[in-house]
């Protein structure tokens, strides 16, 4: 299994509430509907992690991470070619009303399970 593992900054003037709101329950939705059935069949999770202040209001350095899981690399280059396609590009845009993507960082990854559930 591939991973894509997206550290995002919430778009200036949101509150984390509304940015981990807009990004649950409008962007990925958005991209369930979007996202054609030839690159779906290959995408196998969509994980969103929303960072928690924690003592004394201490808040991580990213204010979500997302989690993309692929069956493999094919799988993964198939999705990409969809999201910076033409065709991609709503959803692309739609980023832009909830996250500053010019702080986004990226990692693809391979999964290596230490503890199984």
């Amino acid at each position: 299994m591939v991973k894509m593992i997206a550290m995002v900054k919430k778009k200036d003037g949101l509150t984390i509430e509304e940015f981990a709101q807009y990004w649950y329950q409008k962007h990925a939705p958005l991209a369930r509907k979007l996202v054609p059935q030839s690159v779906a069949i290959g995408w196998k999770k969509y994980l969103q992690n929303y960072a928690v202040s924690l003592n004394g209001g201490a808040h991580a350095p990213y204010d979500g991470v997302a989690e993309l899981y692929f069956s493999d690399l094919t799988a993964f280059w198939r999705w990409n070619d969809w999201y910076f396609s033409d065709d991609g590009k709503v959803l692309r845009d739609d980023e832009n009303n909830f996250m500053d993507r010019s702080q986004t960082v990226v990692i693809i990854a391979e999964e290596k399970v230490v503890i199984p559930e």
